[in-house]
């Protein structure tokens, strides 16, 4: 497929230079009436010609890049950039063509209007003899000063009734009334100006209001100033043609009146920009206090989630206190987990302040069996903003997925809090801090978790079974399972080994496993059907998501490290516990979950008729988010808490459609739930059902994923990349009649972000 981020880079910065390649003819035909000779306004006019046909074909290859952008990725991918910009700039240039065109190549051939001519016409430069009756054609006192040759040569002329023509020196070249009435016509000036005009209202949409289309609003809006400004334009140019059209010298304004026209506009424009920056940046702070059951209040009412959000709560409400695990009964397992902040040393030697679970880094590892009623309490001994715990990917009741604000308070310092809940599926998960997960998950307070199957032999027979969590510790970098260094380990040959590969990191991570054939057996705990035996395809996991890997040990070294950027790290298992590291190879293709393993009956597929179908659009543009101006990562031109809300009932059908229009990967994760992908970049998912709760969508990529409603609450659905949730890129899942009694915000305890 083509280079999303090149062919769409291109595409914004060719609005740039539009504007620039626009500026050009407007200054140039501006300054046509001030030109002093025809032979300068000729050559000025051509320029101005010139420019504008530059214009044209810089708009024409945009267009193309419109086109491309369709070909390769889709509707969705300019239906912004066809609706809403470049109408902008398409009208202004399309009456330039046709309007003021052909003035200019009057003006640039020397031609002015016939009734113009006829209105003002220019000096003759031809002087007819007089006839002998008429006055004498030399003043006396003018012939004697004249030579013999010059006076014979005005008899002879005479005589013979021959016109006399002027001299070159006498001849006039000046512009004349009638040549600046030509050149200072608003219908020649104005569609120039237009144009420039529009093609900043486009590079002000493409910049702030990517999905324009979505919000009428403002689309409205930008006409408004369009037809406005172009108005405007209009009423002074007809002022100024009015004032060129008379007789007489006309003169450019003074350079100091010229600075002072332009620094008042500029004056008047900043001061529009600061107000509404002003009030951009208040309404861009969130509340002191907010209910996630609020945000559907504020979000809904964008298009078609409107009625969905609306709809009347009917029957019981239930509050998410009261969706818990068993809270009675012996647990099967029981864990205790302590938050601190804990000096750790690497195996390099390298120490680091680092928050931990324990004072591990990562946490303990927690492992369970299918069926088993866990409990797992969770301290907090000095984590001054509060901590929680979520199970990422594990579906546990909503009342015990740990997030601040939503489903319980922060634990503070001194303080506990217990989860409860069934470990009802089987698989790798991970779980971490979801109080200002951004600051606390990279400074270490993860872990992994596993549910082993209900049976007490050893998982499928594999003899070996290795968790992995490729983790970034601040400045002492890249960490597998908190190690800096080469992991070596002894695994004898025939030995089934399983790999459990978690990326607790903010961006996808791409690993290489060398030296053995091995299948993909499970994606985010969720197993693959009849997975083939692959090699020489290079692991690309989703921030937040999960392979796991097995194979047989070979009579030889293998070798598991990220691709790139091994460094002497990694994991290498070896019959003796020695060898020598392969060569990462750069070139090798990417694995693809949707065309690995077996099809398998769905309960649910493209047919299927949906209870809710969301489109969810993802852009990046420049805007306040808590009074900062910053690049924010936006859902349907939304960030939380206005983004879109999903409001569902208990067994509904949902779809939804993300489409990366942003220039980085978003690894979209639903809480509480199981997706199944249906489709990328509208081609089917034909190999194994691909069951996922973190999907990461590359920039160019659309994917429609589907799952049931069958687990109530309100639930988060975010981009894992925690940096972009910290800046509003989250929506909310909502059960009809759920609440919830906590609040999160700057005066409360809970930043869930």
């Amino acid at each position: 497929m083509t280079d999303f981020e090149t062919l769409a880079g291109v595409h914004q910065g060719l609005f740039v230079l539009l504007l620039l390649a626009t500026l050009l003819p407007a200054y140039k035909a501006k300054g046509l009436v001030y030109v002093q000779t025809t032979r300068s306004l000729k050559k000025s006019a051509g320029w101005t010609l010139f420019f504008f046909v530059l214009a044209l074909l810089l708009f024409s290859l945009q267009v193309f890049m419109t086109w491309s952008l369709f070909h390769s990725f889709g509707w969705l991918y300019i239906k912004d950039k066809l609706i809403g910009f470049l109408p902008l700039i398409l009208l202004p240039l399309a009456v330039g063509l046709f309007v003021s065109v052909p003035r200019l190549s009057r003006l640039a051939m020397g031609r002015i209007r016939s009734d113009q001519k006829q209105a003002s016409p220019a000096p003759s430069t031809v002087e007819t003899v007089p006839k002998p009756w008429d006055e004498p054609l030399l003043d006396t006192a003018v012939v004697d000063h004249l030579t013999t040759e010059e006076t014979a040569l005005h008899e002879t002329a005479s005589a013979l009734e021959i016109p006399l023509v002027k001299s070159t020196s006498l001849q006039t070249d000046t512009v004349d009334a009638a040549w600046r009435h030509d050149a200072s016509a608003p219908e020649m000036i104005v569609p120039l100006q237009a144009t420039v005009l529009g093609a900043l209202i486009a590079l002000i949409l493409q910049f702030l209001f990517p999905a324009v289309t979505l919000e009428i609003n403002i689309l409205a809006i930008a006409w408004g100033a369009f037809v406005t400004g172009t108005s405007l334009l209009w009423i002074w140019q007809s002022w100024k043609q009015h004032r060129a059209s008379r007789p007489g010298e006309l003169r450019r304004p003074h350079a100091m009146l010229r600075f002072i026209r332009i620094a008042s506009v500029l004056v008047l424009f900043g001061a529009g920009a600061y107000l509404w920056g002003h009030q951009e940046i208040l309404a861009s702070v969130l509340p002191d206090q907010l209910k996630i059951a609020d945000h559907s209040a504020s979000a809904a009412s964008q298009g078609q989630h409107a009625t969905l959000a609306a709809a009347p709560t009917t029957g019981h409400a239930v509050s998410v206190t009261e969706l818990t695990g068993p809270r009675t009964g012996e647990p099967d397992r029981q864990f205790t987990l302590t938050a601190q902040k804990t000096t750790i040393q690497l195996p390099s030697g390298k120490t680091a302040e680092a928050w931990t679970f324990n004072g591990k880094y990562p946490g303990p590892e927690l492992r369970m069996k299918q069926g088993e009623l866990v409990e797992i309490v969770l301290e907090n001994k000095d984590i001054e903003d509060g901590v929680t715990i979520h199970w990422h990917g594990l579906g546990v009741p909503n009342a015990e997925d740990g997030v601040a604000g939503a489903t319980q308070d922060a634990v503070m310092p001194g303080e506990k809090h217990v989860y409860r809940f069934v470990a009802k599926q089987t698989g790798t998960f991970w779980y971490h801090s979801h109080q200002q997960p951004s600051v606390q998950v990279k400074k270490g307070l993860l872990g992994a978790l596993v549910v082993e199957p209900a049976e007490t032999e050893p998982i499928a027979g594999y003899k070996r079974d290795l968790t992995l969590v490729h983790h970034t510790l601040g400045e002492r970098g890249v960490t597998l399972s908190g190690r800096d260094t080469l992991m070596l380990d002894t695994v004898s040959p025939g030995t089934s080994v399983r790999l459990r590969l978690i990326n607790a990191d903010n961006l996808p991570v791409t690993y290489q496993l060398l030296g053995t054939p091995f299948q993909v057996i499970a994606i985010d705990g969720n197993d693959v059907n009849e997975p083939n035996l692959i090699a020489n395809q290079a692991l690309q996991l989703a921030a937040g998501g999960r392979y796991d890997v097995s194979f047989t040990m070979p009579n030889r070294p293998v070798f598991f490290a990220q691709s790139k950027q091994a460094n002497g790290k990694g994991l290498l298992l070896s019959p003796d516990g020695t060898g020598e590291l392969p060569s990462m190879n750069a070139e090798l293709p990417l694995f693809d979950p949707a065309r690995y393993g077996s099809p398998q009956a769905l309960p649910f597929d493209l047919s299927t008729h949906y209870d809710h179908e969301y489109q969810m659009l993802f852009d990046l543009q420049v805007g306040f988010y808590e009074g900062r101006l910053d690049g924010l990562w936006t859902i349907n031109g939304k960030v939380s808490p206005d983004t879109p809300t999903q409001v569902v009932k208990e067994g509904d059908l949902v779809k939804m459609t993300f489409v990366n229009r942003s220039f980085m990967d978003h690894p979209m994760h639903l809480h509480g739930h199981t997706m199944l992908v249906l489709s990328r970049n509208e081609k089917a998912v034909t190999g194994s059902p691909w069951w996922t709760d973190t999907l990461n969508v590359a920039p160019g990529e659309t994917y429609e994923v589907a799952f049931r409603a069958d687990n109530p609450g309100l639930w988060m659905d975010h981009c894992h990349n925690q940096d972009h949730t910290a800046s509003g890129m989250t929506m909310q899942l909502i059960y009809e009649g759920v609440t919830s009694p906590f609040e999160m915000g700057a005066g409360t305890r809970n930043h869930p972000e």
